[in-house]
């Protein structure tokens, strides 16, 4: 089941969407550098990074399993192209893309979601390809970090699943809980954006 409704259609672009923008030339040009001429961008929301990869050259394709997201990514356009499924069983031959990106789609999901999505994002990348994983950090002096009240302001109210999720991930250790414990290894790993959001650069084997 979708865990955006029109509300979160309507929002996520006012909220969401400026957050992480700063981020989005970061990952194109990641992109760029491993020589990444075919993407998949799983949970893409609004589709702001597909738009931003299919403008720099790249071919973007995005997926979500939110119809009202999916409707939202397409009514923009920009040269991407979007499909609407789930990142548990994504809809893509082994080896489709050079890399997938998950960019904050894992903090908000229990940790046998986050393990399958890690293992479908692998499965559609091909061999000698890249997985980008941007989420969330915890900040050092996080009760006076501006950024991180917001953050986690918008996800108390994005729902009770959604909630859970964000603070399952963060009590294990963000961003680098996560990849320790599934056993990832960046070939980079890129300093926090505003101290909050890490991004990480794993390499599928050849």
């Amino acid at each position: 089941m979708s865990r955006y409704g029109r509300l979160a259609t309507r929002l996520y672009p006012l909220l969401i969407d400026p957050l992480i923008a700063p981020l989005r030339p970061r990952v194109v040009r990641c992109c760029h550098e491993l020589g990444a001429g075919t993407v998949l961008d799983i949970a893409s929301a609004s589709g702001a990074q597909c738009r931003r990869l299919a403008a720099s050259g790249v071919e973007a394709v995005g997926v979500d399993l939110s119809r009202e997201m999916v409707s939202l990514a397409r009514r923009r356009g920009g040269g991407a192209t979007y499909h609407c499924a789930s990142a548990l069983a994504l809809p893509f031959p082994d080896g489709r893309f050079d890399a997938s990106l998950l960019i904050l789609a894992l903090h908000e999901h229990p940790e046998e979601e986050r393990a399958a999505m890690l293992t479908e994002a692998m499965r559609v990348t091909r061999p000698g390809g890249w997985l980008l994983i941007a989420d969330y950090v915890h900040p050092a002096r996080a009760a006076f970090h501006p950024v991180w009240a917001a953050i986690v302001l918008v996800e108390s109210i994005a729902g009770k699943a959604h909630r859970a999720g964000f603070r399952d991930f963060v009590r294990g250790g963000g961003l680098e809980g996560l990849l320790g414990r599934h056993r990832l290894r960046p070939a980079r790993a890129l300093g926090p954006h505003w101290g909050t959001i890490g991004l990480a650069i794993v390499p599928k084997a050849a």
